[in-house]
């Protein structure tokens, strides 16, 4: 045999155990989904993100994956998600807390936790008590937008058009119900 038939020989075999994976968009008004799949060999895993915003700023919105305990035993944390460009502050800060008030009058808090990831950008991400989680879902699902209210007021306002549609189709990827929600 001779070199290169052996050098090709190793890249078959040194590629079939890199693990595949596959990502899929869809969109529903103002959310975005992302279902991401990889096989590693030895099991499928799909994470599956829902997010409204972006572009500058804050997100609100979830992720999971098939692997993770799901509804309707456990139900996926709502975060909003900020992030600073370079030498930047957010405008959320470690230990605040945010409510989210939705239009219906309906409101839940947030803890925030706040840092700089490993690249030096700061960002800011919020966190309900785990046993409110079902609940800000429930009021995501029965409202048009959400105002998020820190200590130094108006954060942001997300809208929660196509939220519904989002997440029917995480629940449908990711294999969990829908029980629960919505």
């Amino acid at each position: 045999m001779n070199f290169r038939s052996l050098a090709l020989l190793s890249l078959a075999c040194c590629t079939a155990s890199v693990a595949q994976a596959s990502e899929e968009y869809f969109t529903y008004k103002d959310w975005t989904v992302l279902v991401e799949t990889v096989d590693t060999g030895e099991d499928l895993r799909t994470t599956c993100r829902m997010w409204t915003g972006g572009d500058g700023d804050p997100t609100v919105g979830f992720s999971i994956s098939n692997g993770d305990a799901l509804p309707p035993d456990f139900f996926p944390g709502v975060q909003l998600s900020e992030h600073a460009f370079r030498g930047q502050a957010t405008v959320l800060q470690n230990d605040q807390k945010v409510n989210f008030v939705f239009d219906d009058g309906d409101s839940a808090q947030a803890a925030v936790f706040a840092g700089f990831d490993e690249d030096g950008f700061a960002f800011a991400e919020t966190n309900f008590p785990f046993e409110d989680n079902q609940r800000v879902l429930q009021a995501m699902q029965r409202n048009g937008q959400i105002d998020i209210v820190g200590p130094g007021g108006l954060v942001y306002t997300a809208s929660l058009n196509g939220f519904t549609a989002s997440y029917r189709k995480v629940a449908e990827q990711c294999g969990f119900t829908v029980e629960g929600v919505l």
